[in-house]
């Protein structure tokens, strides 16, 4: 009985362990998997398309790029409103569609006074001068109009060789655009360009037959009618600015440059147009000056006190009196 009751208790202790699962319920692994079938779906569907003809590519994106999910007129197909018979050239060629506008309402961009100007001259060039259309450009920047006269190794001569004497096709040229470059309220600016060649000595260089190039060209526009007091400026570069960068000795580095600037059109007198178009951007003279057409307005009446007149007398003088009364012993 004694061993019966010293024998010793056998205890079994169960212990339930987390795994790794049980933490994250294994959900991960759903997701996963899904990640990698889209992935491979993806793939794969890259792979198809690639392995496609280059024209039966076409086709699938003029598909995708004019498909609506708003639109279910269509025939049926595997997605509502799809008409998949574009992809057969043979039922229904495919149909080109037009780019839509982003503004198609706005008003054509109306050209500048400058872009006028440039058209006329270049009309003018080729009813005229048509042989030497290829030695002129003429271009317009904001509001300024370009003109370029250049030589070239195949073409006609401008100047005589080394000096600035203009030749009668130079001549020609000037006197025909001459009238368009004559606007009223215009500034000219006309420069003078030489090449790379330098003459022996110092007393004569590309400084002198640039400038002296641009004067004669000023000369001649002048005899045909350019206003004297248009001409803001007349310079010579000699042969840092060449035309052709690469090669400084290229026969069109020498060339003459008339730059007019072109006043915008006024707009209709007696209008907001026309104050508008003078005020803008221009600063006066003196900007603490009062504008003379302003009227001068008169400071207002003092009020009527509503006291009369011989009341205020009597008033006035009893104040008087005690403030004297007030200040009699003080002073």
């Amino acid at each position: 009985m004694a061993d019966k009751e010293h024998k010793a208790k056998i205890i079994i202790k169960k212990v339930k362990k987390g795994g790794h699962g049980g933490h994250h319920g294994g959900s991960w692994k759903v997701a996963y998997a899904d990640f990698v079938t889209a992935m491979m779906a993806f793939f794969l569907v890259m792979w198809l398309v690639n392995s496609l003809p280059k024209e039966k590519r076409e086709q699938v994106a003029k598909y995708f790029q004019s498909y609506s999910l708003m639109d279910f007129q269509g025939a049926p197909g595997p997605i509502p409103g799809a008409d998949l018979s574009i992809l057969n050239p043979e039922s229904n060629p495919p149909s080109i569609v037009a780019p839509i506008s982003q503004n198609p309402a706005a008003p054509a961009k109306e050209p500048s006074e400058a872009e006028k100007l440039a058209e006329e001259v270049q009309k003018t060039i080729d009813q005229v001068a048509s042989d030497l259309k290829g030695q002129v450009k003429v271009r317009a920047e904001a509001d300024k109009l370009i003109f370029e006269i250049a030589e070239a190794a195949k073409g006609k001569q401008l100047f005589a060789l080394g000096k600035a004497d203009l030749t009668p096709d130079a001549k020609r040229l000037l006197d025909a655009v001459a009238p368009q470059l004559n606007i009223p309220g215009g500034k000219l600016t006309i420069e003078g360009y030489t090449d790379a060649y330098t003459y022996p000595g110092e007393r004569y260089t590309n400084w002198e037959l640039s400038t002296e190039r641009a004067s004669a060209a000023r000369r001649e526009l002048e005899r045909v009618g350019v206003n004297p007091n248009m001409v803001g400026m007349v310079a010579g570069y000699a042969a840092t600015r060449p035309f052709v960068p690469d090669n400084p000795l290229d026969p069109s580095n020498r060339r003459i440059r008339l730059v007019v600037e072109v006043p915008p059109k006024p707009a209709d007198a007696g209008g907001k147009g026309a104050a508008q178009a003078q005020g803008k951007g221009k600063v006066p003279d003196n900007m603490f000056a009062k504008p003379k057409d302003k009227p001068v307005i008169a400071p207002p009446p003092p009020p009527e006190s509503p006291i009369p007149p011989e009341k205020r007398e009597m008033l006035d003088r009893e104040i008087e009196k005690l403030y004297d009364e007030q200040t009699k012993d003080k002073l």
